[in-house]
């Protein structure tokens, strides 16, 4: 197969010595193509309609090429390592590829910075933030990731010697790429899509203070010159921003030679790559358990994120756009890609279940036939399963942070359970289990705390003990069932037949069998084991109590 490598062409601003801009058009006279060529009338746009911020390879180079493919007019702006050499990052495609962009009329422009360049001040003539903002003027999507900060800094460190590896250049890599966003962001068009793609529980909760953290050795690191840097990558874009959280990646871009079908070269029994087993997709918020499962506990394919923030900075996937989603993308076992109707079908499901009461926390349902009595069950819980399963070693061994403390009937139907911790030696509200009883079911979803005591959202990350009351409660629904609070769903009722069903013709075999047997056996069969019991009979008489005074007689 033919690949036409793209040449990094220094055309950026002779000040500044960290940026170059390379256009995919710039291709090698030697390899050229018709394909290629006629991109050359289309690769400088203006206004970009999607720009990616991301370090060499992995899913930033899968969005860009995904997002021209699209039709989009793309400018790709990678950050590298400090001590790596700008115009040596290029991206390869194959032919199918770059004749797919450009009967979509796509177009790809790449330009670079590293990443120390975009960590001193702006007034710093070394200072590549200016660059960026011009470059990125007028854009209607910015997309964000790290992948490929810690295989950067790996290229890095193999230039380096022993004593001056295990550096922090990918961290420095990230902090970069949220001062690159900034700047993307304060030159973009009106109501510019924001996407940012990150991994499991990354910039959540405690993160953001270990974020906070990195100012101090980046400040020492440059001095007093250091720009100031956002802590997370939704402060960095400045509002509602559209998250996708992947859980461990697999997988890797078209121009890496890892990106082959085959495992190990040709053999005799062919070993195929997850990226081509494992398309399939699942997509859940990241606030409901399932979500939480998927972006903790599963693998992702980079192919299929890549596809998914490109559509959403393309518009072809429908997502509000002033209230930011977050959501949690994780991939199984399929050879077939998903189609748009499937993207879109998938997005619907996932902004119902953010769109509903519970706002998508849902942690637990379970379905009944009918319950005589919703606020009879409903006591059950607050007054008999909630106090016992809170006394349990499980929970009330929780000794530090926020912890299930009581339970309290709110309404007829409704129960909630209450965390609290200690703040400041003050005991406040940081969450809330939501317990509801229907005439059909039990549903429970995750609640905010006190918004006085700055516990006013839904936690994005399970609480403490969470996970045993979630366990316990389909317990409590199969006891429900059998006090009489519940009656079986008529599913589970049908289930329970069929199985009864299947059961009968052994039985009916077996009796039958009985049935047909000789009167002889029938008794042999009451009357146990034994040679006696088998109808044997003694061939001569046994002399009992006495000694023999003659030899028995001959027969």
């Amino acid at each position: 197969m033919k690949i036409l490598s793209v040449v990094a062409l220094c055309i950026g601003a002779p000040s500044i010595s960290g940026f170059n801009n390379s256009p995919l058009s710039s291709l090698s006279s030697s390899r050229s193509t018709p394909a290629a060529s006629s991109l050359v009338t289309v690769a400088l746009t203006s206004s970009p309609d999607v720009v990616v911020i991301s370090p060499p390879g992995g899913i930033g180079e899968i969005a860009s090429v995904e997002a021209a493919r699209l039709g989009g007019a793309v400018k790709w702006f990678v950050v590298s390592a400090p001590s790596r050499s700008v115009s040596s990052t290029g991206i390869a495609l194959t032919s199918e590829t770059l004749s797919a962009i450009e009967k979509a009329g796509g177009s790809i422009e790449l330009a670079g910075a590293n990443a120390e360049s975009l960590l001193v001040n702006s007034d710093d003539g070394n200072s590549a933030a200016s660059a960026v903002s011009t470059w990125c003027r007028g854009t209607k999507a910015i997309l964000c990731t790290y992948d490929g900060a810690e295989e950067e800094k790996r290229r890095s460190d193999l230039a380096k010697s022993a004593d001056e590896r295990g550096g922090n250049e990918d961290k420095m890599i990230r902090s970069s790429i949220r001062v690159a966003a900034r700047e993307a962001v304060g030159v973009a068009g009106a109501g510019v899509s924001k996407i940012a793609i990150l991994s499991a529980g990354e910039e959540i909760g405690d993160v953001e203070a270990a974020e906070q953290k990195g100012k101090g050795f980046l400040g020492g690191l440059f001095g007093g010159n250091a720009v100031e840097i956002p802590d997370t990558m939704s402060e960095a874009m400045k509002g509602a921003t559209a998250i996708v959280r992947h859980g461990e990646l697999f997988g890797a871009p078209e121009s890496s030679p890892e990106s082959s079908p085959f495992m190990g070269g040709p053999r005799r029994e062919p070993v195929l790559r997850e990226m081509y087993t494992m398309r399939s997709i699942r997509i859940d918020p990241t606030i409901s358990v399932s979500g939480n499962v998927i972006a903790g506990g599963s693998k992702t394919n980079r192919v299929a994120i890549g596809a998914v923030a490109s559509r959403l900075g393309m518009g072809k996937i429908n997502v509000p756009k002033k209230s930011g989603i977050d959501v949690s993308l994780s991939s199984f076992a399929g050879t077939e890609t998903p189609t748009e109707a499937e993207w879109s079908k998938e997005f619907s499901r996932v902004m119902e279940l953010i769109s509903s009461p519970s706002g998508g926390a849902n942690l637990f349902s379970a379905e009944f036939s009918s319950v005589p009595s919703t606020k009879r069950l409903a006591e059950w819980i607050a007054t008999k399963w909630a106090p016992a399963i809170l006394r349990s070693y499980d929970i009330a061994g929780t000794r530090v942070g926020a912890r299930p403390v009581y339970a309290v009937q709110t309404d007829d139907n409704t129960v909630e359970i209450v965390w609290q911790e200690l703040v400041n030696f003050n005991s406040v509200t940081s969450g809330r289990m939501i317990i509801k009883i229907e005439e059909t079911g039990i549903t429970a979803t995750r609640g905010p705390g006190n918004a006085a005591d700055g516990f006013g959202r839904i936690s994005m990350k399970p609480l403490s003990g969470e996970d045993i009351l979630v366990r316990r409660l389909a317990d409590a629904a199969s006891q429900a069932i059998e006090k009489g609070l519940a009656t079986k769903s008529k599913v589970l009722a049908k289930e329970s037949a069929a199985q009864e069903t299947q059961a009968k013709p052994l039985t009916t075999l077996v009796a039958s069998s009985v049935e047909s047997a000789p009167a002889e056996e029938d008794a042999t069969a009451v009357s146990g084991p034994g040679p006696r019991g088998a109808g044997v009979r003694r061939s001569a008489e046994r002399t009992r109590g006495s000694r023999r005074k003659s030899p028995p007689a001959s027969e």
